[in-house]
């Protein structure tokens, strides 16, 4: 079961489409990537050695958003998430702990060669990449995370498909 909270209902109810997003943590930070823009979903802040940010200089606050070096609209497909446990014949810690772990396929556009000088400098292979669904005007700290994994494989074409298993 997943806790939502109840601005995200009430938009789901009123038949609002959340946006899904990746984030890649790579060597040098984050990089997330969307379907469209994510303008709102990652502010500009001034950001802090520390990581936090500074509201107008006068305060210091460790923010509820992830910083990222990149956000952009490269997503051209998600592959579905999949769970399951054992049959209802098995006791509830045994079913748990036999679940079927998730795996992801992620395609980015890569037509301009993008991808293809960037892994060169910050490889993606063994990084962390999580999946989040949530709505842009929304804070990010609110955002589901429907997917945690390790990048496992990489096919860099014109399309730069990734494959993550879960951890």
């Amino acid at each position: 079961m997943l806790r939502i909270p109840i601005n995200t209902h009430k938009r789901l109810q009123r038949g609002e489409i959340p946006q899904a997003y990746a984030v890649i943590n790579t060597h040098l930070g984050y990089r997330a990537y969307g379907d469209k823009a994510l303008e709102a979903v990652f502010a500009d802040t001034p950001v802090l050695l520390d990581g936090s940010w500074s509201l107008g200089g006068a305060e210091t606050l460790s923010g509820g958003a992830i910083e990222t070096l990149e956000k952009s609209a490269r997503v051209l497909n998600f592959s579905s998430f999949e769970r399951t446990i054992s049959p209802l014949k098995d006791d509830l810690l045994t079913a748990y702990s036999a679940k079927q772990k998730q795996h992801l396929s992620l395609q980015l556009n890569n037509t301009d060669g993008y991808f293809s000088r960037l892994l060169a400098q910050e490889p993606f292979l063994g990084r962390e990449v999580k999946i989040y669904l949530g709505f842009e005007a929304e804070p990010q700290s609110t955002h589901l995370s429907i997917f945690a994994g390790l990048i496992s494989e990489l096919s860099v074409l014109p399309v730069l498909t990734i494959e993550a298993d879960e951890r």
